[in-house]
């Protein structure tokens, strides 16, 4: 047999076999899809989005029966322990304007930060409007979920309804969140986990005087924004990320330190600590702070702090002072 003859040969025999290849790796793979083993699998990222979806509907609608919640499930609401759908910013008609996720498929972790307000002026039928009269309200708000075997075993929900004067920015006017935080990192500007977590407990350390500020790895254009508000390089704030912390009062000491999220990709990092007022500085105001670092090069570029702008002494969650 010539080499060309060979060839067409080969060719036919691929063709024939390449059909029955490909159906088998699509059963293989629907068989895995639908094994126990797969069923009880880990919630990926797209999973834990998802979830954060039905959590954010369920507050649209006021109706949490379409949550997939563990029997074990606990909810705390501003460190209170609550039931499901019972925090401080449910009720009829409620829309949220501001939005930003952030998931950890290793942890089952799902943070949302937004903003939620009754204020609906829809007349279309059937839209979920409060009665007329009703004052109108506006929260800052964020809520923690985890996650495990696909249902939901934990809530931690913080809201704070801003006063006149109180601190913050008006919160209707927070729309579209920083993209710099879905940003993707190329590789060699990504830090690992360990590193991610070792950075945000450096933060931590310097807030608590324990860490000279220097030591806490700064990128040149960093921006701290609590609640809206840029809390240093401004006219009133002129400090640095680092350099606020030259003041001796710019200390609290953090405990009840919780880190739920390492995003390597995005170069995220998001923790929980307990903002105690220390006895030296006793006007410091404390409060449970939810802290998102982006991290790049290994500095951190940008935090993004939420909490009770009127403080919150208790956590609910953890172990130790403030929990």
């Amino acid at each position: 047999m010539n080499s060309r003859r060979l060839c067409t040969l080969l060719a036919l025999i691929a063709l024939a076999v390449a059909p029955v290849s490909v159906r088998a790796n699509q059963a293989r793979r629907a068989r895995a899809r639908s094994s126990p083993a797969a069923a009880g699998a880990a919630c990926d990222r797209r999973c834990l989005l998802q979830v954060l979806f039905e959590y954010t509907e369920a507050l649209t609608d006021n109706d949490v029966s379409k949550l997939a919640v563990a029997p074990t499930i606990r909810v705390t609401s501003n460190g209170t322990v609550t039931t499901l759908g019972k925090g401080e910013v449910w009720g009829t008609g409620r829309r949220l304007p501001y939005r930003q996720s952030y998931v950890d498929p290793i942890t089952g972790a799902a943070v949302f930060y937004g903003v939620v307000t009754n204020a609906i002026s829809s007349t279309r039928p059937g839209a979920r409007a409060e009665p007329p009269g009703t004052p109108v309200k506006w929260w800052f708000y964020v809520v923690r979920l985890k996650v495990q075997a696909h249902k939901i075993t934990e809530v931690e929900e913080v809201s704070y309804e801003r006063p006149a004067g109180g601190f913050g920015v008006d919160a209707s006017v927070l729309t579209l969140p920083d993209r710099i935080f879905d940003t993707v990192l190329p590789l060699s500007e990504r830090a690992s986990r360990p590193e991610l977590f070792d950075i945000a407990d450096k933060y931590f350390d310097a807030v608590s005087q324990k860490l000279n500020y220097r030591q806490v790895p700064w990128h040149p254009e960093c921006q701290r924004i609590e609640l809206g508000v840029f809390t240093v390089n401004g006219e009133r704030s002129p400090g640095s990320c680092g350099g606020e912390f030259q003041i001796p009062s710019v200390k609290w000491n953090v405990s009840n330190r919780r880190a739920y999220i390492a995003d390597v990709e995005r170069g995220l990092v998001l923790a929980i600590g307990n903002f105690m007022t220390p006895p030296e500085y006793p006007n410091n105001n404390g409060s449970v702070v939810f802290e998102l670092f982006k991290v790049q090069d290994g500095l951190i570029r940008q935090i993004h702090a939420f909490f009770r702008g009127n403080g919150q002494l208790h956590s609910g969650w953890g172990d130790g002072p403030g929990s």
